[in-house]
């Protein structure tokens, strides 16, 4: 019979004096080890369908892990660099936390060609070197794996909470070892079985080592653009505890040149950054743990890409019993940014509470920001959370409009689920440090979705989700409305149509008004909610109805899509068409050709904008991959513009190259995608690791 928190699973590891090999073929080598089932589809809530057999082994150094997988669907393994389209594969993974609830998480994945990710908790650059093997065959395919202890926080001999999964990109299916009937995620604590790692006498995982990564940058511009220059720094890592550091940046980079290569084709927006400095993404995952249902928009206290690039910087980040801790000190040129962050969750992993503060020192401002937040979870269906916090500094006039308190709930299942928030946001809630994408309202959110996903016949899935909000302003009445409703068509051949409908208002210039005369601004429609998409090429759902729409990522994604609704003075329409092509094994090539077309009801002229995007990449290998990209913006955005738009004619040219080795990576890129004009600027940078690995 399930239980309601499963955790029974359990497999015991043995030592094996000589590793198994780790070729594919070589299944009779593992036979001093007692294989496993993935028994659970959690993402439809039934048995699985097809079988999936896992053993593992350790030598004290490694664990070795074998993953022999039966698959009637065509093996799909598109991806040849490592760390570059995650989810658009077949892939099978290993869960591990080797402290149960009181250390970090390691995940590694690898997808039927070898090709691998991987991920930690304490680290968002975690990024040590591995090894993993991948080999297919007409009935499935097997993937093997050495995952070095070396690079786990708190590895030990004896007994670890750990889970094994297997994802099907075709059906969408994700099927577990532990598990009980209303499980929805694979990677989930409550849910993870046991293993015992037997040690041979005298062997012990290798302890944590201090890691430093230095750097050098060469950067080669116009004298207008402020000429050539090159610099050097480091960053360092002293563990100090084996779940805790000590670290440190000097004279750190931010050319941005190691997001990722893949990514480089140019978009009409500017991107929203990924941080990539290692000060920051060593405990980049121990800050912002707060819950936010049914958002309307990004609101954090802490947004570390906003942050200059300091010239020294020293953090202690860590895990002791079941808190988690964390603090930075970043020096910039006459300024210094600090924060500092607290998380609990208890022992059975249903109450998580958090608590951050963040401060900012600049000529002239000084600025303090708090929040604080808990959250309960039942294991099963429902969550519920509140999080308040206040901002304070010489920016803020009235402490009483500088605080903000959310708080909301939810319940979900394998296929239905309905969250709501309600909240109010100060006028004057806008921390130095943190991005706050509409202050001064206060209202709701209530979001729900239902997935069928038929046992036969041609559809893979169809489904309905729905959005409203509403919120009013300061003093003015109604500041933001949003209403959506959006069906979901996917079908076994991967052809995906989206209708949706619905309308957004959004009051633009509502401040406090300093006096009852005042007049409010307009309550102006910004919508686009009403048209179609159609895809193919796509893929299945990964998660819960949480994450709806319940399609996938694809390498090879053709989609057109048509928007329009009321927008400002006029109305909206909005064409995408992209298409990524496959040329040859490793090559993609991508195309855009969009455009909007505001028709404006009144006299003045029409704005009319056209993107036109080429870009191509090629993983070289498993460690390298080259990728360019070219566009060209033309015409007006739309009114209103809420900046970062192209106005007039931009242009973008971008290169890249990335190498990376198990001790030091390589990148040399021309321009810049994240900008709206390529600066005509060519960029070398090595960084060397001494010690441990990149990210660990």
């Amino acid at each position: 019979m399930l239980g309601l928190i499963l955790a029974t699973a359990t497999l015991q590891v043995p030592s094996l004096g000589t590793p198994p090999p780790l070729a594919p073929d070589a299944a009779g080598a593992w036979a001093a080890t007692t294989p496993l089932a993935l028994q659970r589809d959690v993402v439809h809530a039934r048995s699985a369908t097809e079988a999936t057999a896992v053993q593992a082994a350790t030598d004290g150094k490694y664990l070795y892990v074998r993953f022999d997988v039966t698959q009637s669907e065509p093996v799909v393994a598109t991806q040849h660099s490592d760390d570059v389209g995650q989810g658009s594969d077949d892939a099978v993974w290993v869960d591990l936390w080797p402290q149960g609830t009181q250390g970090f998480f390691y995940q590694f994945q690898a997808t039927p060609n070898g090709t691998h990710y991987e991920a930690s908790s304490e680290n968002t650059a975690f990024a040590p070197h591995w090894e993993s093997h991948g080999s297919s065959s007409p009935h499935g395919y097997v993937v093997t794996m050495a995952i070095p202890l070396g690079v786990i926080r708190g590895a030990h001999a004896g007994s670890w909470r750990a889970q094994f999964v297997r994802y099907t990109h075709a059906t969408g299916e994700q099927d577990v070892w532990s598990f009980d009937s209303t499980q929805t995620s694979p990677d989930d604590l409550s849910r993870s079985g046991t293993i015992d790692l037997a040690m041979a006498a005298g062997a012990a995982p290798p302890r944590p080592q201090p890691r430093a990564a230095i750097y050098a940058l060469g950067l080669g511009t116009t004298p207008a653009q402020g000429g050539s220059t090159s610099r050097v720094g480091a960053d360092i890592s002293i563990p100090i505890t084996p779940t805790a550091s000590f670290f440190s940046t000097f004279h750190p980079d931010y050319s941005n040149v190691e997001l990722d290569q893949q990514s480089i084709s140019p978009t009409v927006y500017q991107r929203i950054y990924s941080e990539v400095r290692p000060f920051f993404t060593q405990a980049g995952n121990f800050y912002n743990n707060f819950n936010c249902n049914a958002c309307s928009g990004y609101r954090t206290i802490l947004y570390t890409p906003g942050i200059p690039t300091p010239a020294d910087g020293y953090a202690v980040e860590g895990k002791q019993g079941n808190f988690g801790f964390a603090g930075f000190d970043a020096l910039g040129d006459q300024r210094t940014d600090v924060a500092s962050a607290i998380d609990y969750g208890s022992p059975d992993t249903r109450w998580n509470a958090s608590w951050e503060r963040v401060a900012a020192n600049v000529p002239g401002t000084t600025d303090i920001a708090n929040e604080i937040g808990m959250s309960y979870y039942d294991l099963k269906h429902m969550d519920l959370y509140i999080n308040a916090g206040d901002n304070f500094g010489s920016d803020v006039a009235d402490a009483q409009q500088a605080r903000f308190v959310d708080m909301g709930g939810g319940w979900a299942d394998a296929h239905f689920g309905i969250f709501g928030s309600l909240r109010n946001v100060g006028p004057q809630f806008n921390p130095f440090d943190g991005f706050v994408a509409h202050s001064g309202i206060a209202g709701y959110g209530l979001y729900t979705a239902y997935i069928w996903n038929p046992k036969s016949g041609p559809l893979a899935a169809y489904g309905f989700d729905t959005f409203i909000d509403r919120y009013q302003g300061v003093q003015y009445g109604e500041a933001q409305s949003d209403n959506s409703l959006q069906f979901d068509v996917l079908t076994k051949s991967s052809w995906d149509l989206q209708l949706f409908t619905g309308s957004d208002y959004w009051r633009f210039n509502d401040v406090l008004a300093p006096s009852a005369t005042a007049t409010p601004g307009a309550l102006t429609p910004i919508s686009q909610n009403g048209g179609f998409q159609l895809t193919y090429h796509s893929g299945l759902q990964t998660d819960n109805p949480g994450n709806f729409p319940y399609h996938g990522s694809s390498a090879t994604p053709t989609s057109i899509s048509y928007n329009t609704g009321r927008y400002g003075a006029g109305r909206l329409d909005t064409w995408y068409r992209n298409s990524t092509i496959r040329v040859g094994d490793r090559g993609a090539l991508s195309l855009s050709v969009d455009n909007t077309a505001q028709w404006l009801y009144g006299n003045g002229a029409d704005n009319v904008q056209w993107f036109d995007s080429a870009s191509y990449s090629y993983q070289i290998s498993r460690n390298s991959s080259l990728a360019f990209g070219v566009r060209m913006v033309t015409g007006m955005p739309p009114a209103p513009n809420g900046g970062g738009n192209c106005e007039g004619r931009c242009s973008n040219v971008s290169i890249a190259y990335h190498l990376r080795l198990k001790m030091y990576e390589l990148y040399m890129a021309y321009g810049d995608p994240n900008t709206l004009t390529t600066i005509p600027q060519a960029i070398f940078k090595v960084i060397f690791y001494a010690g441990a690995q990149k990210g660990t």
